[in-house]
């Protein structure tokens, strides 16, 4: 088996998103088509522009922004997870070393505020829990490797906690 690995988890766009990114450009259209109205009427109607313009710039951010694909490379000491959206850009999300790994588990629970999300939801039954501490805090990554991801995992957390010296307490 190899210590490096690379797997990409596309995720489906969410409900509303075709909605706004239309209905952002009619918004911005809407509000570019208010400015000639404005100088030939009245300057409250800038008002009414600047905010449809804005509604329209920020409904048409949101749709960009959406998640298109994860990303989770393992190389043997740590795991990361990067996200890509649908304008192309990635963005490296999660850097989890693996000394740092409390338990790798299977997802039966309730997403929470403390849990990051790196799949296309967290009801597919291949989902994975990886819980992890920063400093004090204690987080949850909730993604789905496929099965060679997840035996490579598997297979370092167990060297990892055979090489401990308190590895055998932690079981009992």
């Amino acid at each position: 088996m190899t210590d490096i690995y690379v797997q990409r988890e596309e995720v489906a766009l969410r409900n509303g998103a075709r909605r706004d990114q239309i209905l952002g450009m009619v918004l911005q259209l809407a509000g570019l088509g208010l400015i000639p109205v404005a100088v030939f009427f009245s300057y409250w109607i800038f008002f009414a522009a600047a905010v449809a313009l804005a509604g329209g710039i920020w409904l048409t951010q949101r749709f960009y922004s959406s998640p298109k694909e994860y990303e989770y490379a393992f190389t043997g000491t740590k795991l990361v997870v990067s996200r890509a959206n649908i304008a192309g850009r990635g963005r490296r999300i999660l850097e989890i070393a693996l000394s740092d790994v409390r338990s790798f588990t299977g997802f039966y629970d309730i997403v929470t505020e403390r849990d990051f999300l790196a799949a296309a939801g967290a009801n597919m039954p291949e989902i994975k829990a990886m819980t992890f501490a920063v400093g004090d805090e204690v987080y949850r990554l909730l993604f789905a490797p496929d099965d060679y991801m997840t035996a490579l995992i598997g297979e370092k957390l167990r060297a990892g906690n055979a090489k401990r010296p308190d590895a055998h307490t932690e079981e009992k």
